[in-house]
């Protein structure tokens, strides 16, 4: 019986009307695919049965590629999915497959690239069609209804004068995807400099107006972006943080952002981030909020820990199961208050809601440009004319009295908005997606001293331990109180990453300990899974649908092979494991070809290849093989910035004014001018085993600071136990 009622709520609204059969996506546990489930269409899910099917009465196969909170998607099964007459002309002429993409991102890739490849472009819902063979020949995205009924039947058509033509092109076309899906890249040496000419080459395409890239509809491209920030931490570019800091700055004031509830939306279909397409994905709310994180700890602005606070409220409040894991999506339409199925009714204002509300509306009214010709059909997207500083001021306020005027209307705004029909919730737990939330919740808790970010992290890296995980292996879905669908190349990156983070800013020796196991065993499952590291890993551990492959471009999220360099890397600085390392080497080398030839679609690589080459950026490193951690500390209050030093037991590090020449000092600068050496710590002078003679070294927790100045802080040291010295390490951190 839950079962039931858990299917009738994922119907889309047109499916009520009907009473209908199911079709053969009955047992499939995908909010998508159940969303088809009463659908005249005969869809069938991915798989040997409906392949079969196509070979054995020697029919096409429409495949159709999409997610549940897809907005052309929703359209497309409304006109042409619920059309009785179109849906029998499929069940003659076709075998009709519904495939999740967010469940199958390796048959998703592997479609939307012919649909590249035939069309120029792609999006979704996707449309492929397919020789019984399962080779694809023609394809599209969205189609009218009237377009697509002459496509169906220009295709069988086709097929009846020229079936050699359509096994000739698909055969073609297969043959091309599968060389070019697992291609291999000569290796290139990706020195600082050629890494900062990537960089630098996005700047003539960046919006430095309204922020971001492009001049009509607008993605955050989040590994883009954290790419260009890391570039501008590591090299003091302004200009490349300025890229970052004026994107964040018009999607903060933007329709893109919501800014009732929190978070924001996946992008906008225009320059100026002002009307959105509504979906709020898990996604988006990780990395834009790791952006958002980051760009506080570089410039201390206080829109950018706003925005993230707010975003990781509507992440725990909206997105979160109860046992800790973290929801894919919400979807972009819903029903308005006159009962029709809307994109957006759920978001958007007009001055008659917010007369019935307060008698504050006309400040909200102009504070978000709220008028009577709103944007869509007359209701407003909540869009700021300006910066808060701006607004603040021609209200006679500082920007701490404007918000503190605002921030208790928006939350009486979204009780009121809480009573409206809510936009469907697709609650399966995607393994990738909560990897990179944990990533950043733990970050931001370190970066805010908010600890209860960190336990809600922890919360939900033990649920996927305690749910998504087997004696084999990993899962990617858990959906309905079960898991589901093999884990990727992603999940298993990705999920490593977040034990890493918890390893970094646990504050349990313990637990830190734990963490970093559980990272070191996914890289080990990655190697053992997923190929060798010297050719790029595979996506997944078996082939299905045209071809293996070997994922080097960014989506949604980095690439999992970016992700896994960038774990390997990251593993090598914390623990002693020369395999690992030398294995992060060969993963580097295979990459590095791919990700010269388009570096803005392969950013993430990278960044990855900087953090194995020099270790990550950030203000908590790793050095010593995991033996020295360091930890800035830009304390503006005071005008002072701290490192704060813990060296493990049975290590020391060589003091500033060591008794012996050769024996490298630590030393301290701050904007090219060193610190006082009365500003360093006294040694402590012991013997050591391998040498007779007093050292003066470092043990256990050291403080050092300095005063802020704009420029590099950098640090060298060497580490040292009773029988090696590792080589220097030299750690730099940009202050802004």
């Amino acid at each position: 019986m839950q079962k039931l009622g858990l299917i009738l709520l994922l119907l889309a609204p047109a499916a009520f009307a009907q009473e209908r059969a199911p079709n053969h996506l009955l047992g499939e546990d995908s909010p998508y695919l159940i969303q088809h489930l009463y659908n005249p269409v005969d869809w069938y899910p991915w798989g040997d049965e409906a392949l079969q099917k196509a070979r054995d009465e020697d029919k096409l196969i429409f495949l159709s590629v999409g997610y549940s909170a897809c907005h052309w998607c929703h359209v497309m099964e409304e006109e042409s999915f619920e059309n009785d007459a179109i849906a029998a002309y499929l069940n003659e002429h076709y075998v009709s497959i519904k495939v999740d993409r967010e469940r199958r991102p390796d048959l998703d890739e592997q479609f939307l690239l012919a649909t590249q490849a035939l069309t120029g472009s792609g999006g979704w819902p996707n449309s492929v069609f397919l020789t019984p063979g399962g080779d694809p020949f023609h394809a599209g995205t969205y189609f009218p209804p009237a377009e697509f009924q002459a496509v169906l039947r220009q295709v069988v058509d086709l097929r009846l004068r020229e079936p050699e033509t359509i096994e000739i092109e698909g055969q073609r076309l297969t043959e091309m995807l599968t060389n070019y899906l697992t291609r291999k890249a000569e290796a290139q040496e990706l020195t600082p400099e050629l890494i900062n000419e990537f960089a630098l080459s996005v700047l003539p395409d960046v919006d430095f107006f309204y922020g971001g890239i492009g001049v009509t509809s607008k993605f955050p491209r989040e590994p883009l972006f954290l790419f260009l920030l890391d570039q501008a931490e590591r090299t003091g570019n302004t200009e490349l943080l300025e890229a970052v800091t004026t994107m964040l700055d018009g999607m903060i004031i933007g329709g893109i952002h919501d800014q009732v509830g929190g978070g924001f939306h996946r992008y906008a279909v225009d320059p100026q981030w002002h009307v959105p397409h509504f979906e709020k994905m898990l996604y988006t709310q990780a990395l834009t909020g790791r952006l958002l994180v980051r760009a506080w700890q570089a410039t201390g602005k206080p829109a950018y820990r706003r925005a993230a606070e707010r975003l990781f409220t509507y992440v725990l409040r909206d997105m979160r199961d109860d046992k800790g894991g973290f929801f894919a999506a919400q979807d972009a339409d819903s029903n308005n208050a006159d009962g029709e199925y809307l994109e957006g009714a759920f978001y958007t204002w007009t001055p008659a809601d917010l007369n019935s509300l307060t008698q504050s509306a006309s400040f909200l009214a102009d504070t978000f440009q709220i008028t009577q010709d709103g944007e869509l059909d007359g209701a407003n997207v909540l869009n700021m004319p300006d910066f808060a500083d701006v607004l603040a001021d021609s209200e006679g306020l500082d920007e701490g009295g404007f918000y503190a005027r605002l921030d208790p209307l928006l939350e009486q705004m979204r009780l009121t908005r809480a009573a409206r029909a809510a936009p469907f919730a697709d609650e399966k737990i995607v393994a990738a997606w909560n990897g990179v939330m944990i990533a950043t919740l733990a970050e931001a808790a370190h970066t805010f001293d908010e600890p209860g970010y960190f336990n809600l992290a922890e919360q939900a890296a033990v649920f996927i331990l305690e749910n998504m995980k087997s004696d084999d292996g990993f899962f990617r879905i858990f959906f309905d109180s079960n898991a589901h669908v093999d884990g990727q190349l992603s999940d298993y990156a990705s999920l490593g990453l977040a034990f890493v983070a918890l390893h970094d800013y646990s504050p349990d020796p313990a637990k830190q300990l734990f963490w970093l196991q559980q990272a070191q065993e996914l890289a080990d499952a990655i190697r053992a899974k997923f190929g060798a590291a010297g050719d790029g890993f595979r996506m997944t551990a078996k082939q299905d649908g045209i071809s293996t492959i070997i994922p080097v471009e960014d989506g949604e999220i980095a690439s999992g092979n970016a992700m896994a360099l960038d774990l390997f890397a990251r593993l090598a600085k914390r623990s002693e494991n020369p395999e690992l390392t030398l294995e992060a080497t060969r993963l580097a080398a295979a990459l590095s070809g791919h990700a010269a030839e388009i570096p803005r679609q392969r950013a993430a690589i990278l960044t990855a290849s900087q953090d194995l080459q020099f270790g990550e950026i950030g203000p908590v490193r790793y050095v010593a093989n995991g033996a020295v951690r360091v930890e800035m500390d830009i304390n503006r209050n005071a005008g002072l910035v701290e490192l704060n030093i813990d060296v493990a037991d049975g290590w020391h590090i060589n003091a500033h004014e060591p008794l012996e020449d050769f024996y490298i000092p630590m030393e301290l600068t701050i904007a090219d001018s060193p610190i006082a050496p009365a500003d360093y710590p006294d040694p402590t002078i012991k013997t050591l085993g391998f040498n007779s003679k007093p050292l003066a070294l470092y043990e256990g927790q050291i403080s050092l600071s300095g005063p802020i100045e704009t420029g590099q802080i950098s640090l060298t040291l060497q580490a040292c136990s009773d029988e090696i010295c590792l080589q220097p390490a030299e750690l730099v951190f940009q202050i802004w």
